[in-house]
């Protein structure tokens, strides 16, 4: 095999550079992959697929690469600590993924295993067309050297060979990289050398994509190959071609070296354009960027680039260009830069339909409108509006006992302020069961939930008492409101497995105090008030917490507590688990040899085999899980318990009053400890009352080392480990507090819940195997109420498994006078549309739809300066914004997500533009979409319709549709349209929000109704005419005549008696689109065979024939061969 390919391989280096390949889109199946919901499959080389994961398997460092030309390099920021680390799938955006044609990969350290650093050696196209026979010599001898020789055929018709070089790394600079080289100097350029071969090793990177062929070996597995081995047939070569000079190599490259940035968003953007038309940058100088185009003989014309509060601007030093010479904005000049451009002076251009319109001489059905994505819809559930009617509507619920009540009511937290500060805790109501409907109304409605108590942690107030004196802290206690004197040494052996309140609170000199107005207080004085606020939620719904909430929800004197939980994250109720590879290792350590270390064991390499897919590492786990299942009693007393080494030995001791003995063996303890084993439970009592360490122990041999279980409060209180300081408690092995809920059982109730392996929300991330398990309800919260916008209907269902659940929808509050919501209604706007990902890897620029829309907000907040404006968009989108920001009328310019700080700027605002539907990283909808879906016998599929921008599965889609919905509600809470008066709120999305979009203040518009309107003041008028217009429209009949279809429709007479037959019966056009899919159902045709069935210009019928295969509809099987996509499941 290896004969045969380097039989002809000069001539195939010569017939490559002829006739070079294409690269191929890197190919995306919607399948989970880490944090990604998709696999990424790379075409690295001809007809060489390759999965993200077998790369990082094989240890390889490498990047996406965009489409050539252009954007088929690493970005310009590309470098620095990069070189250090090993770059994988999740280093990179998942939008660069998707708009991959290959990759980069990392020579050097990044990509070495076990200390032998990647290295490319490149044999370039003029070395063999200068020496064939030495060339294929040196690659010869090469290839023979290494049993698995991998061995690439580059774009531009050169060779590359690719191994692992163990102890060595070749120096990154122009003399040691250019190996051999040729002194071949030009009037232009009198240092210019013919580069022959290249060794690229340190901080370098090397293409890969469908280009370059592999003509030998496995990507995946390079070969290894001796530093001494590897440059022999190299220097042989060498001292055959290599003619070296005098002074120091000058690098040569197509584009010139400019700074990473220029200064601002914008002249990133201009310089990437300045690169991509041909140009080379020269200087920066005063202020100005100097530009000169590639290939210019004479050198002399310069392209000056800058930028000021008017805009981005160029010019240029001679006539040769197509750049003018007088200052003009470079919008003007190029189209494509992905720069905002300002507002002309004479405003934005409008057509003379449009003015026609707005005059009222034409019909507003004339102008072209896209299809709208949005229409209102009647409400299909009902609403409780009266605190009797919600009082109805609970108790028929609690009759049915239903134990998990949902409800979805809007905030309005100033309506009592005392209990402001409480709304997003947990609430315990304590009433008399023929009150708790009442209660549950009254809160709902108004929040009226009467004196409370709020429980605090131990770490309350700390921050501000924890530098006074301690000797003047404990003379008295709790004088500036905290609740524990010694918070941080609690919180620690806490965090260790230990209970503070059984160690180190009995010891403290603050006990009794405590206990009367403390922290341990809390216990008793919460039994006695009607109302429990609790900061953390899972207290109800974690097991870890069964001992305190049993204490404090204990049913006395008839009451019932009623629990309410405030949720403002989607997968709030599912409880976060954590099990850190320092615990497995400190079990492996503490347990070798016992059941809980060899599971440890087995856990940690189940989790390091790094190849195959989510599902099979999932698989791994369960199997182990499954595999100690016979031993979980083993496993449990081992996780709740510490290992002490230990002998026994013969030594009792006699009770000196009364004379019984009360031991007869001793334990001795590393470090010199000892403990007596009493005899009995009352020898164990005089012991104790004596003083006197004792351990009970039953299963010993006496005079043998033996690993001894004991608690934590059991080492302590012998004096094997020390709890008096904060730093030796961190020292202190990890055990479970609770024997009920140890890791063992968090698994165990993992692997039970999610039965397939595929969709298990499992992950190994920040050195922790992390996964979600369903909430556990207390036995004593008999009902639940679950409180917030986002968690209802099936996805209460789902959170809470087992347990009866309802949801209870109520009535918007009504909104202040003067104000009104417009919302777009024909794209729901995602960053893809707003945004040009596709333009270059370093700056992202504004794609036509985002400067359409920007240009038009710019534009309103420009025409009067009085009102003043509010903008909240995507975090790309912010850069360019800054001219729009500098605006006086301009009280805010944020990102979707970041609103801290912003209330008061909100209620400024009159105007406020809400840009796009907000992004949901692909990591959150992996991990709430296999929390709530992952137990479906169904795999979820996270493939999209790219029209519609909807997940092709529905159970997806209400997971984008609810975290969406929770962003938009918690923007409107801050607007507070419902307090305020006289505000505008402009929704460009046509995403529909509960609550907001049906809502009769609530107009749908298009850009059309903005047009003809001419600003905000007139909006309302030029929708309320459209949709007259469209009335009309909707109620033409047969009988109609001409002129008045002409009238509405604002149409030509052709179209009008067009519509008029289609109406009467007549055979109506069917459409390119509908021809095409009907013909296929038959199977593949070819382009002729469509273009004879089809009435209609070929040329035309080709375009929509390029459109379908775009959108999906149907497949290009090779050159003019259609076919139907295959269909799925």
């Amino acid at each position: 095999m290896t004969t045969d390919v380097l039989q002809d391989i000069i001539a195939r280096c010569h017939q490559r550079h002829e006739k070079p390949l294409k690269q191929r889109k890197t190919i995306v199946t919607p399948l989970p992959y880490k944090g990604f919901p998709y696999h990424f499959t790379v075409h690295c080389a001809y007809r060489y697929p390759v999965m993200l994961q077998d790369l990082e398997a094989a240890d390889i460092s490498f990047m996406p690469i965009g489409q050539a030309p252009g954007a088929d390099r690493p970005p310009r920021s590309f470098g620095g600590e990069r070189f250090l680390k090993r770059q994988q799938a999740m280093d990179w955006d998942i939008t660069r993924w998707h708009k991959s044609w290959g990759m980069q990969i990392y020579t050097g350290i990044p990509s070495a295993r076990d200390g032998a650093s990647w290295h490319d050696i490149d044999f370039k196209y003029e070395a063999i067309c200068a020496a064939p026979d030495a060339v294929f010599a040196c690659v010869q001898g090469l290839v023979n050297a290494v049993a698995n020789p991998l061995l690439t055929l580059s774009k531009s018709g050169g060779l590359r060979f690719s191994c692992r070089i163990p102890g060595y790394l070749h120096p990154h600079t122009e003399q040691t990289r250019v190996y051999a080289y040729k002194e071949n100097p030009s009037e232009e350029n009198p240092y210019h050398y013919d580069a022959y071969l290249e060794i690229v090793g340190e901080k370098g990177h090397n293409c890969w994509d469908g280009r370059y062929e592999i003509l030998l070996g496995n990507l995946l597995d390079p070969p290894v190959i001796p530093k001494e081995v590897l440059f022999a047939p190299i220097d042989a070569l060498r001292a055959k071609l290599h003619e070296p000079v005098s002074q120091s190599l000058q690098r040569t490259q197509s584009i010139l070296d400019a700074p990473y940035s220029l200064g601002s968003g914008k002249l990133d953007l201009a310089k990437e354009a300045f690169f991509t038309y041909g140009f080379s940058y020269v200087r920066q100088e005063n202020g100005f960027h100097y530009w000169h185009r590639q290939g210019d003989a004479s050198g002399n014309t310069e392209v000056a680039l800058w930028e000021d509060e008017d805009g981005v601007w160029v010019s240029a030093s001679t006539s040769d260009t197509d750049i003018p010479m007088a200052a003009t904005l470079i919008t003007d000049v190029w189209k494509d830069t992905g720069i905002l451009p300002p507002i002309p002076k004479t405003g934005l251009p409008i057509d003379d339909k449009v003015l026609a319109v707005r005059e009222g001489n034409l019909s507003p059905l004339s102008l072209k409108r896209p299809r709208p994505v949005l229409h209102k819809s009647k409400p299909t559930e009902e609403v409780d509006e009266t605190l009797e009617e919600i009082s109805v509507q609970v108790q028929r619920a609690f009759d049915r006992n239903v134990r998990v009540l949902g409800c979805t009511p809007e905030t309005d937290a100033e309506k009592n302020r005392e209990v402001a500060p409480f709304l997003r805790k947990s609430i315990c109501l304590r009433v008399p069961s023929t009150e708790l409907t009442t209660a549950t109304a009254q809160f709902l409605e108004d929040r009226n939930v009467g004196p409370v108590a709020e429980w605090r942690d131990r770490m309350y107030l700390w921050d501000q008492v924890k530098d006074i004196p301690v000797d003047v802290r404990m003379a008295t206690p709790f004088q500036h409101g905290n609740v524990c004197e010694d918070p941080e040494r609690c919180e620690a052996l806490e965090e260790k497995g230990g209970n503070p309140s059984e160690i180190i609170c009995p010891q403290c000199p603050v006990y009794t105090a405590c206990r009367e107005r403390g922290y341990l207080s809390q216990f008793s004085t919460f039994q006695t008030t009607y109302a429990q606020i609790l900061g953390d939620f899972r207290l109800f719904l974690d097991p870890q917490h069964a001992k305190r909430v049993e204490q404090l929800l204990e049913a006395r004197d008839g009451t019932h507590p009623l629990c309410i939980i405030n949720v403002k994250r989607e997968n709030a109720p599912f409880l976060r688990c954590k099990l850190p590879k320092t615990t497995l290792k400190e079990w492996v350590v503490n347990w070798q040899g016992s059941t809980l270390g060899n599971f440890a064991i087995a856990l940690l390499n189940a989790i390091e085999i790094r190849d195959g897919s989510h599902g099979t590492a999932i698989k791994r786990l369960r199997t182990v899980v499954q595999t100690f299942e016979w031993l979980e009693k083993d496993l449990i007393q081992q996780m709740c318990h510490i290992n002490i080494q230990g002998r026994v030995i013969a030594r009792e001791v006699i009770d000196a009053e009364t004379g019984a003995e009360l031991a007869r063996f001793t334990i001795e303890f590393e470090g010199g400890i000892s403990a007596y084993i009493p005899v009995d439970a009352a020898a164990a009592d005089r012991l104790a009352a004596q003083g006197l360490p004792f351990f009970p122990f039953d299963a010993f041999v006496p005079n043998e080392d033996m690993k001894i279980l004991m608690s934590i409060a059991e080492a302590v209180r012998l004096g094997i480990l020390d709890a008096e300081a904060v730093e030796s408690i961190q020292e202190f092995p990890t055990v479970c507090a609770d024997p009920s809920w140890t890791f063992w059982h968090q698994l165990k109730r993992f692997f039970t819940h999610y039965t397939r392996d595929a969709d298990a929300p499992m992950r190994w991330e920040d050195e922790a195997l992390q996964f979600r398990v369903p909430p556990v309800l207390h036995p004593s919260v008999k009902h639940l109420l679950v409180n917030g916008p986002i968690l209802y209907g099936e996805h209460l269902h789902r959170a809470f498994l087992g347990a009866e659940t309802e949801s209870l929808r109520m009535q918007p509050m009504a909104w202040g006078p003067g104000n009104r919501v417009f919302q777009i209604r024909t794209n729901i706007y995602p960053r893809e549309t707003i945004l040009d990902f596709s333009s270059t890897w370093d700056v992202i620029g504004m794609s036509e739809t985002g400067q359409h829309i920007f240009s038009r907000i710019q534009a309103e907040i420009e025409r009067d300066p009085n009102i003043k404006h509010g903008i909240l968009t995507d975090l790309y989108d912010l850069d360019q914004l800054k001219s729009i920001e500098k605006n006086e009328n301009v009280c805010f310019l944020a990102e979707v997500r970041t609103l801290d700080g912003l209330e008061t700027a909100f209620q400024e605002a009159q105007v406020i533009w809400i840009v796009g539907m907000p992004e949901i990283g692909a990591g959150t909808m992996l991990e709430l979409t296999q929390t709530y879906f992952g137990n479906d016998e169904e795999p979820l599929s996270y493939e999209m319709e790219p029209e519609s921008y909807r997940y092709k599965d529905a159970r997806v889609q209400s997971v984008q549709e609810k975290v969406v919905t929770r962003i938009f509600t918690e923007i409107m809470e801050l607007v507070q349209l419902h307090r305020s008066a006289n505000k505008t709120v402009m929704l460009i999305t046509g995403f529909r929000i509960p609550d907001i979009t049906d809502r009769p203040e609530t107009l749908l518009f298009d850009w059309r109704d903005f047009d003809v309107a001419g600003g905000l003041d007139k909006l309302s008028e030029a929708i309320a005419i459209r949709q007259r217009f469209e009335i009309e429209r909707d109620n033409l009949t047969v009988e109609s005549s001409r002129m008045e279809v002409e009238r509405v429709l604002g149409c030509s007479p052709r179209q009008a008696n067009r519509m008029l037959q289609r109406m009467r019966g007549g055979k109506a056009r069917v459409t390119f689109r509908e021809q095409i899919l009907e013909l296929l159902t038959n199977g593949e045709k070819k382009t002729p065979e469509l273009t004879e069935a089809i009435r209609g210009h070929p040329k035309a019928i080709n375009t929509e024939l390029t459109r379908l295969v775009g959108l999906g509809k149907i497949v290009k099987i090779r050159r003019g061969v259609y076919r139907l996509p295959e269909a799925k499941g």
